[in-house]
């Protein structure tokens, strides 16, 4: 992994730590290198134990961060003595896993550095020779970067590798669209229950502002633009119309991880801030709500396997429309999420709602499993099994009750 310096930390009488950029493109047929640099940063010269193993998380757009651990390059000191000034270049390397392609998102933890983000590609039949020769140009790089590392004591600059088609425009990882995320799970399912009812949901998240820090939990660090639409579609009738839609732009606050410690939970997110939600009709068909809500979500057990999710929202109402004045006998107060699977595996969530007034509320269960592992790992997305019973299914007939079993696909959960 060779080009430009991220950057790195210096702590107290220990080697300064940097990470170098890896190519913009790469095969999943190459290893995986990261590339440690270490700084001689003390007058006197440093002293820097070199571990065997560098511990990374990856991710792309279809995948939460997975940690990694990359092994040290054959043949690595295990101990480094620096002059001040003097700069070592370490490789460790690792196999990509059998899901990583797209734009991946490599990411050190243990350093105080900005993510990389490489566009993998998975060669197919026929392509062993230009595989071999991505091989060679990577290997030569990355002897480029160790030189530049071992013979200068001021910069490190390094080739990136050619890519294998010039012709192509290279992908702008670093973009107006990686602001955005997903929010709430965006699917398409049909079922019937004595009437064809499809619905389908986008949701995304939009990042204000990108934070110096990736760790910061400021408020505009961490200021979000989210916005979700639900749909029911009347497949069963001629027309095919839509039989109410739900449009709720929402101002949030969001970390995926508060770093709040405890006994109790493996992990803990917060979402809070506040929320439209509208049909946009007029008339007697017209509904809507504004909320202020705050949503903590805890994580129970191993992360990387099946554990446990508990996600209270709360909120409260800033305004109800006269003409769903009584929406709070229905809904209530808090939406309790009770979800249970893994990040790469199968997951059951369910939504339970308890209005105000007595045997009224919802219950909302969606079962999901990744089509890479149903099918083979070409695939993204999701099965989607979804049944639903209650009050409150969409926001025009809130105060009517239905039950209904549907199918279908989810890119997002």
């Amino acid at each position: 992994m060779s080009a430009l310096l991220l950057g790195g930390y210096c702590a107290s009488s220990v080697a300064g730590v940097s990470v170098l950029r890896p190519p913009r493109e790469a095969s999943s047929s190459n290893p995986l290198e990261v590339t440690i640099v270490y700084s001689g940063d003390q007058p006197g010269g440093t002293e820097v134990d070199v571990p065997a193993q560098l511990n990374i998380a990856l991710s792309n757009p279809d995948q939460l961060p997975q940690p990694l651990a990359l092994t040290r390059e054959s043949g690595a000191p295990e101990h480094l003595k620096l002059a001040a000034g003097e700069l070592k270049a370490v490789r460790y390397t690792g196999e990509w896993p059998k899901w990583a392609r797209g734009a991946m998102k490599i990411d050190v933890p243990a350093l105080d550095v900005s993510p990389s983000f490489v566009m993998i590609t998975r060669p197919g039949k026929g392509s062993a020779v230009a595989s071999a020769e991505g091989t060679a140009g990577t290997a030569g790089a990355a002897g480029t970067a160790s030189a530049a590392a071992e013979g200068s004591s001021t910069s490190l600059i390094a080739t990136s590798p050619a890519p294998a088609r010039p012709d192509l425009p290279t992908p702008q990882l670093n973009s107006f669209l990686s602001r955005f995320s997903s929010y709430d799970p965006m699917y398409f399912a049909d079922g019937s229950n004595g009437e064809n009812l499809a619905k389908f949901q986008l949701s995304f998240k939009f990042r204000m502002v990108t934070p110096d820090d990736p760790r910061s939990r400021g408020f505009l660090d961490n200021l979000y633009f989210a916005y979700t639409q639900t749909s029911l579609w009347d497949l069963g009738t001629y027309s095919a119309p839509f039989r109410d839609t739900s449009y709720m732009p929402a101002m949030i606050y969001h970390l995926d991880d508060t770093g709040w410690k405890s006994k109790w939970w493996s992990k803990m997110g917060l979402t809070a801030g506040y929320e439209h939600e509208s049909n946009g009709r007029d008339g007697p068909e017209s509904r809507g709500v504004d909320t202020l809500f705050v949503k903590p979500i805890w994580e129970f057990g191993d992360l990387n396997a099946n554990h446990l999710t508990i996600a209270p929202k709360i909120y409260y109402y800033t305004h109800i429309a006269g003409e769903n004045h009584d929406i709070t006998d229905y809904r209530g107060y808090v939406d309790l999420l009770i979800k249970y699977g893994s990040y790469e595996g199968w997951q059951l969530a369910t939504t339970l709602r308890k209005g105000t007034k007595g045997g009224k509320g919802s219950l909302d269960t969606q079962f999901t499993y990744p089509l890479a592992k149903l099918i083979n790992s070409r695939w993204g997305g999701f099965l989607w099994v979804g049944f639903f019973t209650g009050y409150g299914e969409d926001i025009l007939d809130y105060n009517q009750h239905r039950w209904i079993a549907r199918i279908g696909y989810s890119i997002a959960r």
